[in-house]
């Protein structure tokens, strides 16, 4: 019981308890990631081939982030340069209506 007491208030069994439910939660992980269940069944090439493999993960989601900026850039280049011809296409869908509403409206003939 003493030992119960010394996990409760922090002392060393307590911290070798949270390592172990650390240990725990992390061999877990590793199952559901469909690798092996203990930590130590990893060689070093395979631990190695991992972090390779996140690495390039990571660099190739730079990159992509990269792309994307520069296509936003795109956009909103185009964005900008599209708005006064759409405003300027709106003012003239605006006079073709009052026009055919006054009653002037163009002969299909000519």
């Amino acid at each position: 019981m003493p030992d119960d007491k010394q996990g409760a208030s922090g002392g060393f069994p307590g911290l070798f308890q949270e390592f172990i439910g650390q240990f725990k939660a992390t061999t877990e992980r590793f199952q559901d990631l469909g690798m092996p269940a203990l930590p130590g069944a990893f060689s070093a090439a395979q631990l190695a081939a991992v972090t390779d493999s996140l690495a390039a993960q990571r660099r190739s989601i730079a990159a992509l982030i990269t792309q994307l900026s520069a296509f936003d850039e795109q956009l909103a280049a185009l964005e900008q340069m599209l708005g006064p011809m759409a405003e300027w296409s709106k003012t003239w869908a605006d006079f073709e209506q009052r026009m055919l509403n006054m009653g002037f409206k163009p002969e299909a003939g000519k």
